[in-house]
């Protein structure tokens, strides 16, 4: 089945508003939840991370790697916080290696370190060194890079389809493309997208959404 993850803008008001649509939507089934809140030198995104780590189980944690001092560090103390629940997305560039051997290390080693590509050319130069890539793109990208490598993660970064019958034919053309995974921007649609997949009966979700 198609993994889900959800690119959630920063807060805007409540934090518990907010923290309540990371439970609805890890009741509903998404794989993963990357708060767009740009890890930077202040000590609030982190504190951010540490709040959805606390109110999830399942569900991992993106991020986009950083450079400020003690980066790694605090990706290590998230590590150990979600017992792994960690996804790391970083950059092509010269430096890459290195990042990914550091990620790596014993004290700090994240589920999955994916590579955010621009173009399919960059992924397959680069997708032997991490998990998996992200791209722009549809199912004739993703066909192209899986028939280089059949066993990296291979996730597209895609608008949320219009409507649910949109959504259902994206889903079932990417994983037949091969796909691992689709990321998708935050919109309270989702939490029913994503339930329909589910068991009928359950409606866990839509009262964690309700409060």
């Amino acid at each position: 089945m198609l993994r889900v993850a959800v690119k959630l803008p920063a807060p805007a008001g409540r934090i518990g508003d907010y923290l309540a649509d990371v439970t609805a939507l890890e009741a509903a089934g998404a794989d993963s939840i990357w708060p767009e809140s740009g890890l930077g030198s202040s000590t609030e995104p982190w504190i951010l991370l540490g709040a959805v780590a606390a109110v999830t189980h399942r569900v991992r944690l993106g991020l986009s790697a950083g450079s400020e001092a003690g980066w790694l560090d605090a990706v290590a103390n998230l590590g150990r916080l979600t017992s792994g629940r960690v996804v790391v997305g970083v950059r092509p560039g010269r430096d890459l290696t290195a990042l990914v051997e550091q990620l790596k290390s014993p004290r700090s080693v994240p589920s999955s370190i994916l590579l955010v590509c621009r173009t399919p050319g960059e992924a397959r130069r680069s997708a032997r060194a991490v998990d998996g890539v992200i791209l722009p793109g549809g199912d004739e990208e993703v066909r192209g890079l899986r028939s280089h490598d059949a066993d990296s993660e291979l996730w597209v970064d895609a608008s949320l389809p219009a409507d649910k019958a949109s959504w259902v034919s994206t889903i079932a053309t990417l994983e037949a493309a091969g796909a691992t995974g689709i990321i998708v921007p935050w919109d309270p649609r989702l939490v029913d997208l994503l339930r329909s997949a589910g068991e009928p009966d359950d409606r866990t979700d839509l009262l964690i959404a309700a409060g």
